[in-house]
């Protein structure tokens, strides 16, 4: 067996894959368990989010995932002439990605793997215990039943979460009673476009294609609602749905997998009992609606990993872990109601239902309705709190052109190092000279947007840390509160 790590994460979903890629390519020793022996193909996300690309894209990974997805710059609304356009996105990702879930899993396996982490399948977690210097876990795999020292542990291990229950977390919410229909497969006479949904009285039916030619289904059926979820879905069922919602024979044939399933919405009381962490579906999970449930858990691996790092780097305080819950905390809640309301609005067939279904298919003509909506969708709209930090903090900085005709030509190349980066400057200023070996600069060719400070500080996961009309004005403060201790002063 390898030695012990640095960080253990639990769970080889999008979620501890993509954490462990964080942690392993910046020099933090990290083994990734599964109970599992393999990937499931009942895969539940279907899609991968422009702001989800721009953080893979920050690592020089988003690559790995394009190779296997397929752009969809117009995802359906629901109706027939009703579509997103993710053309008014400010991105370099303009488009939602189709994509299995087992894909998007395979290409962060290889990241992690590649920077160094360590995956052991057929593991688990069956106790652990801490201390205030690290924790004890006691794992069972195929060798038989061993214990690890590790300094953190990050439990990514799904809505069951062994990890969570260990710790005594509740974990609030509730099981919607529907039950809904989904599955891969081949289509025989697809509607064009080929990213297709409708919403009638009988129901919704939405279909995104992958690369390989099949489909992702996904059906609502009110008529269907009452089947119980562990009832086997058939083809013909499925098929009788679809033809029925979408007013037309789509020619569902050659399944992959077919599955009912009954959604839940769930929130963790907390992320954090000493050096054992939550993220993705062990914290929070909610049905797939506008699929955020990959989206935000990665999301929790690129907030929480550059933490980790500095605090086990010794460059920041303890205290620097318990920004990861005060941000990712209220992210999670909003997304959790939004998710309802949208449910409870594809699937209701009130009277009231109807009318604001209507509503809001017509609003969505609304030029700056639509752009926000569509922001809100792509993951593009999230900001951190500030906290009395300044009007900037907390905002996502979009990718630009470098004005320097040497090194990287745009700014998220910038980002490939996993440091902080100050915009507004070839060279470090005076007030940043003491976290110079940590800290890498850059003037844009084109500015950020209208009225944005000259001097902006971005954190790794690209939201602003500080931003100033000069680097005396607090960037000192700003680099101690984030990055912790000046060299100088670590020595």
């Amino acid at each position: 067996m390898p030695p012990s790590p640095q960080v253990l994460v639990v769970g080889a979903g999008p979620t501890g894959l993509a954490l462990a890629a964080e942690l392993a390519a910046f020099g933090v020793s990290c083994h990734v368990v599964d109970k599992r022996t393999g990937r499931s193909p009942l895969s539940r996300a279907c899609t991968v989010e422009p702001r989800t690309l721009e953080l893979l894209d920050m690592r020089g990974r988003a690559d790995d995932v394009l190779k296997w997805g397929r752009e969809c710059p117009h995802p359906p609304l629901g109706n027939e002439d009703g579509f997103l356009d993710y053309g008014l996105l400010d991105t370099t990702f303009p488009f939602s990605l189709s994509i299995p879930q087992t894909r998007t899993e395979e290409a962060l396996q290889l990241a992690a793997e590649k920077a160094g982490a360590v995956l052991l399948p057929g593991t688990e977690v069956t106790g652990l215990r801490q201390d205030a210097a690290g924790v004890e876990v006691e794992l069972t795999g195929p060798q038989g039943p061993r214990v690890e020292r590790v300094r953190y542990v990050v439990g990514c291990d799904g809505v069951n979460s062994t990890v969570r229950q260990v710790l005594g977390i509740e974990y609030d919410g509730w099981h919607y009673d529907e039950s809904l229909m989904m599955g891969d497969a081949l289509l025989s006479n697809p509607p064009g476009p080929a990213e297709y949904a409708r919403i009638t009285r009988r129901g919704m039916a939405a279909l995104f294609p992958f690369q390989d030619g099949t489909y992702r289904v996904i059906v609502l059926d009110r008529q269907k609602f009452s089947v119980p979820a562990d009832e086997p879905l058939t083809l013909a069922d499925l098929s009788e749905s679809c033809s029925a919602i979408l007013g037309l024979d789509i020619g569902i044939h050659s399944p992959q997998w077919l599955s009912r399933f009954r959604s839940s919405q769930r929130h963790a009381k907390r992320y954090r009992v000493g050096r054992v962490l939550l993220a993705g579906d062990a914290a929070h999970t909610h049905i797939p609606s506008g699929g955020q449930g990959l989206q935000t858990g990665v999301q929790d691996a690129f907030n929480l990993g550059w933490k980790l790092r500095a605090v086990l780097a010794g460059w920041a305080p303890e205290k620097l872990i318990h920004s990861y819950e005060a941000e990712r905390y209220p992210i999670a809640a909003e997304t959790l109601r939004k998710t309802d309301l949208s449910f409870r609005f594809e699937t209701s067939d009130s009277a009231t239902a109807r009318l604001m279904r209507r509503a809001a298919m017509w609003s969505m003509r609304i030029r700056p309705v639509h752009r926000l909506n569509v922001e809100h969708l792509s993951g593009l709209a999230l900001r951190y709190p500030s906290r009395g930090h300044g009007r900037w903090a907390g905002r996502r900085v979009p990718d630009r052109p470098l004005a320097s005709p040497q090194g990287p030509d745009r700014l998220y190349r910038l980002f490939r190092d996993g440091g902080f980066v100050l915009l507004g400057t070839d060279t470090c200023p005076p007030a940043a000279a003491p976290w110079a070996d940590r800290l890498r600069t850059g003037v844009l060719a084109e500015p950020i947007g209208e009225r944005w400070p000259r001097y902006v500080l971005v954190r790794p996961d690209g939201y602003v840390a500080w931003a100033g009309p000069a680097p005396d004005d607090g960037l000192a403060a700003a680099l101690r509160r984030w990055y912790g201790a000046s060299t100088a002063a670590g020595r």
